[in-house]
């Protein structure tokens, strides 16, 4: 009898540590990623201000579909703007980078981009950007703005300085994609490019290959586009693999200036753009053409 008790004991003890590992197994750095972008989005619906601030990183920026660029503390006053702005997501696509994640998607007549970085005391929103619905049919904004024309900024210069290696590489390649844009090499310009790229803008929504596309046209046609000028720039690095690349531009052609910001992962051994998301700056005033397309 006294030997079954202790048998029973022992298994007992074995099935409890058995549950005990189950429950405090780690969590993965994706898993933790998605449910702290799952907790923000129910908090955001339930206007939970608290719980909010809580996951926005101190830097973190809100620029709605107006262009308009919101710090962290004016978002907060904001709360339910942004709540009823950020309501029944479609066309959800997720990416894991490492130390970033990113959700892209639709929403309220817009697309919106949202990004989490890892810190220390877990994952926090460091960004979103939104950017209105474009109409089907429209041309890119690169080929509306092919045509003739010199490309200093953004293919030679910019008003940025790198602060670290990691920094001077992805600005070296973005500097390529605009050079390779500006006199045309689609095979070239598609090294530099995520295969779950997209480019989002006021005028329309372009994949990799729908880009690549529009790339050979150009070549083919020996017609490039000059980039548009950077007043602007900011790049932030989360680990060695994966960087976000904030800027504002002056459109080449003419018209109201925007804001970008990029995803950037570092894959097979170099840089590669993997979303570009823009939106007109609503409130500024329009911008002269740097040149005609003539």
């Amino acid at each position: 009898m006294r030997r079954f008790v202790i048998a029973a004991l022992a298994v007992a003890v074995l099935a409890a540590g058995t549950l005990v590992i189950a429950r405090t197994a780690p969590v993965s750095d994706e898993q933790a990623a998605k449910e702290a972008h799952r907790a923000f989005v129910a908090n955001l619906g339930k206007r939970d201000q608290e719980a909010i601030g809580a996951v926005l990183d101190r830097r973190f920026t809100w620029t709605d579909a107006e262009g308009r660029t919101l710090t962290r503390r004016e978002t907060l006053k904001e709360l339910p703007a942004l709540a009823a702005a950020n309501a029944a997501d479609g066309d959800v696509q997720t990416h894991f980078y490492g130390r970033m994640f990113t959700v892209r998607g639709s929403h309220d007549n817009a697309r919106f981009l949202r990004v989490f970085v890892k810190r220390r005391h877990g994952w926090k929103a460091f960004a979103l950007v939104e950017t209105p619905a474009a109409g089907n049919g429209a041309p890119a904004s690169v080929e509306q703005a092919a045509g003739a024309g010199d490309c200093d900024n953004p293919c030679r210069t910019v008003p940025y300085l790198p602060k670290t290696q990691m920094e001077q590489d992805i600005l070296t390649a973005w500097q390529k994609t605009k050079m390779l844009e500006w006199k045309p090499d689609a095979a070239q310009w598609a090294s530099f490019i995520a295969d779950e790229f997209q480019i989002i803008n006021n005028t329309t929504v372009r994949n990799k290959e729908e880009r690549v596309a529009i790339a050979k046209r150009h070549q083919d046609a020996g017609t490039g586009t000059p980039g548009d000028p950077v007043t602007s720039m900011r790049i932030y690095g989360f680990g060695p693999n994966s960087a976000l690349m904030t800027s504002q531009h002056a459109p080449y052609r003419g018209g109201k200036p925007y804001s970008n910001m990029r995803v950037w992962v570092l894959r097979d051994g170099r840089w590669q753009l993997a979303l570009s998301q823009q939106v007109t700056i609503q409130s500024a005033g329009s911008l002269s053409a740097i040149a005609s397309t003539q």
